[in-house]
């Protein structure tokens, strides 16, 4: 919670309910030559441009493309493998836990949450030996450490495309150089003063986990679930510069030499679940950061873009807008993802889907239900 203290009597906060909701169509993976069948049970970041929309799910090595093709509908889906663009090392079936994708500039950014995992007692084990035995399993998946970026080509008629291999305007896939199982960033980030120590801590134990990312230029924000220390959430600013050999690499901006600058922000300890740029804005969607369900909110960064400080900052609660709490169920319907997208009359409004999605979200076996809420 903010340092101030808060009244007896303050109002809850009231939760929002979505303006409408649109259907989010896919095939089974078998029919889309892909290994994870259904993906809308594990979503986890979205983007949106124009008719087109990208999402992701955390357990597989791909984005998922849909097209718009009615008012509240959203199809034609096309599977994406990262494989083809990236060189990521490891297997191809290891997954990537994709969980953030935004649009900058005719490019499709793309991060991994860098995070380790520890084994998780499944709940049809009764030998409390063996569960215990799997708490003990800490794993490091290298393909999770990926930030890229695809150049999008213009299809027309508001569609558009990533391309794998190159645009005839000379604009390549490129990400960060992987290796042994180490980046640039991760190389500095394990001497941070703040984020050093929990590098080793898995990611849903307030471990180090990306959850949100947004572009402007070769400004690259990064935004993490975790670690929340002391309440506050953290932001990593990275420069991108392109190397000779064609990959990503975040230039040293930071006080001290460091690949990124920080930033702490007061969420009321909640950790960062998505980031969606908005002109000079920066939307946040705000959840916790350990297992847990809710609470869940949007809040508004303003002036984040035009803000370029040089050192590193901490942002106050104060300095924020809270625009929307959102609902969240027990167990189910974890927001994961947020974008902004245009109606037909010229407004705004946010999209949100989820991750765990109740019952009633789920359609004809390989469809969703996703959120729209009212924003302007």
């Amino acid at each position: 919670m903010s340092d101030a203290a808060t009244p007896a009597d303050a109002p809850w906060p009231t939760v929002a309910q979505p303006r409408r909701r649109v259907r989010l169509d896919f095939q089974h993976h078998s029919e889309v030559d892909a290994v994870f069948d259904p993906v809308r049970q594990d979503l986890s970041a979205l983007a949106v441009l124009g008719r087109s929309m990208w999402l992701a799910c955390d357990e597989t090595t791909t984005i998922e493309q849909l097209t718009r093709t009615g008012g509240s509908r959203w199809s034609d889906h096309r599977t994406i493998n990262l494989h083809d663009a990236f060189d990521l090392h490891g297997d191809e079936s290891d997954e990537i836990d994709i969980e953030g994708l935004a649009i900058d500039d005719g490019w499709l950014w793309i991060t991994g949450s860098h995070g380790l995992t520890r084994k998780k007692p499944k709940w049809h084990e009764n030998d409390p030996s063996v569960a215990m035995s799997r708490l003990t399993e800490v794993k490091s998946n290298v393909a999770r450490r990926v930030i890229g970026r695809l150049p999008l080509v213009n299809l027309g008629d508001g569609m558009w495309s990533p391309s794998l291999v190159g645009t005839e305007d000379g604009r390549r896939p490129a990400s960060v150089r992987l290796k042994k199982g180490k980046t640039p960033l991760t190389k500095s980030l394990a001497k941070d003063i703040h984020l050093g120590r929990f590098m080793d801590i898995p990611c849903k134990e307030n471990g180090f986990d990306i959850e949100g990312i947004a572009a402007r230029g070769d400004r690259v924000l990064l935004g993490l679930r975790g670690p929340v220390l002391r309440g506050w959430a953290v932001i990593l600013e990275l420069r991108m510069k392109l190397t000779k050999s064609g990959h990503l690499k975040p230039r040293r901006i930071g006080p001290d030499g460091e690949r990124y600058r920080k930033y702490f922000l007061d969420l009321e300890g909640l950790g960062i679940r998505d980031l969606q740029a908005d002109g000079d804005d920066l939307l946040i969607l705000a959840g916790p950061t350990m297992d847990l369900d809710g609470p869940v909110a949007l809040m508004r960064w303003p002036g984040a873009w035009t803000t370029r400080v040089q050192k590193q900052s901490i942002v106050p609660y104060e300095k924020l807008q809270r625009v929307i709490d959102l609902p969240y169920g027990y167990g189910t319907d974890h927001a994961e993802g947020i974008a902004l997208t245009e109606r037909s009359d010229g407004g705004r409004e946010v999209m949100v889907v989820f991750d765990s999605p109740g019952a009633a979200r789920l359609v004809d076996g390989t469809a969703i239900r996703a959120d729209l809420f009212a924003y302007d």
